[in-house]
């Protein structure tokens, strides 16, 4: 799948499994949801090119860069909660772990370690350091991407270091198929947005 497909199935699988009732909430799902999504491809340099995983890298940074945007010009005050609520020591430790785990990963074949249960448990402990509620949001969009390569013919290394792995084989990355689970994101997401405003909308005339 492209990036942007796992994005918006990431997107669309957070939203729809926690239901956020309120738009920091949303936002905060969404933004976690897709960083979770995408990460697993940053070892795409090792099996095709680089510019392919320094694409997703971009990809991962603009996401991050325009959720702590929204964050902070919307005042939901994510950060801050962050801030209050953990400490300097432990979000330095799990921002430290978390890009040890993605320098390790992105130097390993496609679809083994970073597409695996062992990255999801390191990454997630990263974020659980940095603040645990999170952490939730990001193994859901994680497992969105891995949900989806499974349907392809090469192999996912779920059990890494097991060797071995899992594939449907029922079609390529790209093509129809990549077509079909983009726009079934983008439509899930709107659903869930109009879903959230009309709940959003309910309280105010309540």
């Amino acid at each position: 799948m492209l990036g942007k497909t796992h994005m918006m199935v990431g997107i669309a699988a957070t939203l729809a499994i926690t239901h956020p009732d309120t738009l920091s909430g949303f936002v905060t799902a969404a933004g976690i949801g897709a960083i979770g999504a995408l990460i697993s491809d940053i070892d795409v340099g090792t099996s095709s090119s680089h510019r392919d995983a320094n694409k997703v890298i971009f990809l991962t940074i603009a996401v991050a860069v325009i959720f702590l945007a929204v964050d902070y010009f919307g005042k939901f005050g994510l950060v801050q909660t962050i801030l209050q609520n953990s400490s300097i020591v432990r979000i330095l430790l799990g921002v430290a772990l978390f890009l040890v785990v993605c320098a390790f990963g992105k130097e390993t074949p496609h679809r083994s370690f970073m597409h695996s249960f062992t990255a999801l448990a390191a990454l997630d402990a990263a974020l659980c350091l940095i603040y645990p509620s999170i952490a939730v949001y990001f193994t859901i969009g994680f497992l969105s991407h891995l949900a989806t390569d499974i349907f392809n013919k090469k192999k996912v290394r779920l059990l890494y270091p097991m060797k071995g792995g899992v594939c449907l084989n029922l079609f390529h990355a790209y093509g129809t198929a990549n077509t079909v689970f983009f726009i079934a994101g983008c439509a899930v997401t709107a659903l869930e947005t109009i879903l959230l405003l009309v709940r959003i909308a309910g309280n105010f005339t309540a």
